[in-house]
């Protein structure tokens, strides 16, 4: 059976970070509310960056901490 996090760090390692973010912002186990939050909202920005632009969000920076926080969690 493939575990989700088998899945995460496979797409991390492939970095297809959208794909890893899309699973791991869900997580809770072991994971804190400000890492799960930097996730989520580096996928938010992916797949939604227009309404991230208009309320003043930092996109590229917004999408390089979860990058970091799913590397560095689910990083080979």
């Amino acid at each position: 059976m493939i575990k989700k996090t088998d899945i995460v760090r496979e797409a991390v390692r492939e970095g297809d970070f959208k794909k890893a973010l899309r699973i791991a912002k869900g997580f809770r186990i072991n994971i804190t509310v400000a890492d799960r939050d930097k996730m989520s909202r580096a996928y938010e920005c992916i797949v939604h960056p227009e309404f991230y632009r208009q309320i003043g969000t930092d996109i590229p920076k917004a999408i390089a901490e979860g990058k970091e926080v799913v590397s560095r969690l689910y990083g080979a």
